[in-house]
């Protein structure tokens, strides 16, 4: 399923009343084709006068990129719902995800039988779907405990990701490389040295074709 305006709108009407106590007022909901979120809430942070910040010019934004369950799509807007509630009602959280969001979180699962999590997981059907080609900068990691790691780097960050990466405490070695398969797609362009867990099969799979990258080769 790929969500309209409309279906969004009627969604977060429904939820507002039924798990937010109608305390959510209406904002603007745009549709992306986004591939790295399902769900965003996007907004304007200034700081306070006094103390803390301001949230302002709130948005719903969601990905229709892919194909996803009804569930998943609901579970979503429910996901950004409980952000907005937070920032609109101006509640101090421990963190983005804090106590404030999970308690939250547990209630609307609890009381209305929902799946809301941390972080939306894609099922592997939908991210695969994405099979347009793109240049990826790629960091395959050997990780002390025998695992490896891919990180995807944003252009812009490669010299930054190059050095940071083998520094990491849990990096054993990196190698970098440069493909346009899209099986790569599915990960985020990263700007921290941040490492996802794949399996050797896939690496071997999936890098079959592509060549050794020299940050040189970029400038």
């Amino acid at each position: 399923m790929k969500p309209d305006i409309e279906y969004v709108e009627q969604k977060f009407a429904e939820y507002n009343t039924q798990m937010f106590g109608g305390k959510l007022p209406p904002l603007p909901i745009r549709l992306s084709s986004a591939r790295t979120f399902m769900g965003k809430l996007s907004y304007t942070k200034k700081r306070a006068l006094f103390r803390g910040w301001t949230y302002n010019n709130f948005q719903l934004i969601i990905s229709t990129r892919f194909n996803v369950s009804e569930q998943i799509i609901e579970d979503t807007i429910i996901h950004e719902m409980i952000h907005y509630y937070i920032m609109y009602h101006k509640l101090r959280d421990t963190s983005s995800h804090g106590t404030i969001f999970r308690d939250m979180m547990a209630h609307i699962n609890s009381q209305y039988h929902r799946n809301v999590t941390i972080s939306i997981r894609l099922p592997e059907d939908a991210r695969s779907s994405d099979t347009k080609r793109r240049l990826h900068l790629i960091c395959i990691s050997k990780l002390r405990d025998g695992r490896v790691g891919i990180t995807i780097a944003a252009q812009t960050r490669l010299k930054y990701l190059w050095r940071q990466l083998p520094k990491r405490p849990d990096v054993v070695s990196c190698t970098w490389h440069i493909s346009t398969n899209h099986f790569f797609n599915r990960f985020p362009r990263s700007i921290t040295p941040r490492i996802y867990i794949i399996t050797q099969s896939e690496v071997d799979k999936n890098l079959a074709d592509a060549k050794p990258l020299d940050i040189h080769d970029l400038q």
